[in-house]
């Protein structure tokens, strides 16, 4: 089932903002449309979801190295916090994974 919205969005051709006509997919993005020049951005799902693993893959490669920086900036709030993002962290994880596999499930219907 498509939705069709219309919105003012910055178009990349006409250098300006102009109405576009956003076509979803259920809750994804389609495509969108500029009325005034006609160009079209079509959202390829296949690629989306490859790109949101690569990005998840390289946060969780990224990690240590994001603690050492927050250690390095302030040690008093990271020792802090730790307690409660080892006890949250593996859930926060876990809730965007299932809300991932929920929205392919739900195109695949």
């Amino acid at each position: 089932m498509y939705t069709y919205m219309k919105g003012m969005l910055y178009c990349l051709y006409c250098k300006k903002e102009t109405e576009h006509t956003i076509v979803y997919e259920g809750d994804m993005i389609k495509k969108i449309k500029c009325a005034e020049c006609g160009t079209e951005l079509e959202i390829d799902k296949e690629k989306a979801k490859k790109n949101y693993t690569e990005d998840f893959i390289n946060r969780i490669f990224t990690k240590p190295q994001r603690m050492t920086e927050e250690l390095q900036q302030d040690l008093t709030t990271f020792l802090l916090s730790l307690p409660i993002r080892i006890v949250t962290k593996p859930y926060r994880v876990l809730e965007e994974v299932k809300e991932q596999i929920d929205k392919i499930r739900k195109k695949d219907i």
